[in-house]
């Protein structure tokens, strides 16, 4: 390590030494000492043009300040962000020539100007003003700015990257489940429960002799016109419905469901590919049962590029982990973490909002895997809670780990995305388990499932 710094300790300061002080300082004193005055006249002023166009491209390129403004972090597909960089000069000499020039994600359309040729005087201060409109889903980076400058000779130019990338997240579409079953109702109380502080009064069980303190709506008065006796409803107590979406986000989960769809023409159809569908499948899902009155979770192992899982971006804001976070994605290091994305079950007003971000932000990765997440959560998930998986394959590990899952307790509906023979196999495996098990070709196919079965 101590060789390793010295070489570059030498690389850095003694090497320009040699190369602008000591070399044309020995040309000169040789071409003086073969009496070639003149030759060695124009050898040193050349040197000396030389240096003075290093410094000057020095000097242009470090005390340039850049810093941008994005109109929105979080948005839907086809809408537009509108974005102002700016890269100021705040020292007393001009910059005679700078081009600089935005880094932004391929394909969206772009409009307005996004690289420039610019002077800049002392404390002057150049802008570029574009707008990039979304068409997919993700969390999409803006930057960073590269500069480019030079001496005015055009000897040297040298180009720098600027640290500052900010981040665009774009929600992913769902489905309105709703709209293609007009008049079912979905109760807020699914299951009966052992105990509860409260009862389904929608829900009799039975009769009991009337009790001080029932209330007039709780007496039976069919029984007591029968009986001539006062008789009370006993209502079942209940459980609010909750689910948990498990989405699987391994890339390898998808590649032949992605190869199937392609052979058999399907792509054509829908163009987006697979785990695309299955992520707007899970986001229809989630709001199906949210507005329903459902505690709704999210369970997946896929890869969040802010490393914040679980949170929505405002919500880091006020964390220390975010600026280690966005320091990370803004480096764009390799991101080796194996921490699943997992948002508890609840009933609340942003839970959606919450899952719908997160699932907006999610990459696939090829580090955990589907099976060994389900696992890992299962402590956390309340065993009366429903586990939706929506994967692309079905393989012995992920059969395994269902089955144990579903010997703890836990009611399991999968769902096979764009994969015929993956959805074979988990039909034989599952079914016997007590395993309801669909072929999902597109997110519509939800409204003929949900027509007939309920999520649960």
């Amino acid at each position: 390590m101590r060789a390793g710094a010295d070489a570059k300790v030498f690389k850095k300061f003694f090497i320009p030494i040699l190369i602008w002080g000591l070399a044309p300082a020995g040309l000169a004193a040789l071409f003086f000492y073969l009496q070639m005055g003149i030759l060695s006249l124009c050898v040193y002023a050349f040197y000396v043009l030389l240096a003075g166009a290093r410094i000057m491209t020095l000097l242009w390129m470090k005390p340039l300040q850049c810093a941008r403004h994005v109109s929105d972090e979080v948005i839907r597909i086809g809408e537009t962000v509108k974005v102002v960089a700016r890269i100021r000069n705040p020292h007393w000499f001009p910059i005679l020539w700078a081009y600089v020039e935005e880094t932004l994600p391929e394909k969206m359309r772009i409009e307005g100007t996004t690289k420039r040729l610019i002077y800049l005087a002392p404390g002057e201060t150049a802008h570029l003003f574009y707008s990039v409109s979304f068409t997919r889903r993700g969390c999409h980076r803006i930057g960073p700015v590269v500069i480019e400058t030079g001496d005015i000779f055009g000897f040297f130019r040298k180009t720098r990257m600027e640290k500052q990338r900010d981040f665009v997240t774009v929600l992913p579409e769902y489905t309105e489940i709703e709209s293609f079953q007009i008049g079912q109702r979905r109760m807020l109380g699914d299951f009966c429960a052992e105990r509860s502080l409260f009862d389904d009064p929608s829900r009799i069980r039975g009769i009991r002799e009337y009790q001080r303190g029932d209330s007039l709506k709780r007496i039976h008065w069919k029984s007591t016109a029968h009986t001539g006796s006062l008789l009370s409803k006993v209502y079942d107590p209940i459980e609010v419905a909750g689910a948990t979406i498990v989405l699987d986000f391994h890339k390898n989960s998808w590649i032949m469901a992605e190869q199937l769809a392609r052979a058999s023409g399907r792509i054509q159809e829908d163009t987006r590919p697979t785990q695309e569908t299955a992520l707007e499948t899970a986001c229809s899902i989630a709001r199906y049962l949210w507005e329903g009155g459902w505690s709704v979770g999210l369970l997946s192992n896929g890869r969040d590029p802010l490393g914040i899982p679980g949170i929505t971006l405002a919500q880091a804001r006020s964390m220390e982990s975010l600026g280690e976070a966005l320091e990370a994605a803004r480096a764009g290091r390799v991101d080796d973490r194996l921490e699943p994305v997992f948002i508890p079950a609840r009933r609340a007003s942003e839970q959606f909002s919450l899952i719908h971000e997160n699932l907006a932000r999610l990459e696939l990765t090829d580090g955990l895997r589907i099976e060994y997440a389900i696992l890992d959560a299962i402590p956390r998930i309340e065993r009366r809670q429903v586990l939706a998986i929506l994967t692309g394959d079905c393989g012995d590990a992920f059969i395994e780990a269902v089955l144990k899952t579903r010997a703890l307790g836990y009611r399991i509906m999968v769902f096979i995305v764009r994969n015929t023979a993956a959805h074979d196999r988990a039909f034989e495996a599952f079914i016997p388990a007590g395993i309801e098990v669909f072929d999902l070709e597109h997110e519509r196919r939800l409204s003929e499932i949900a027509t007939g079965r309920r999520f649960y």
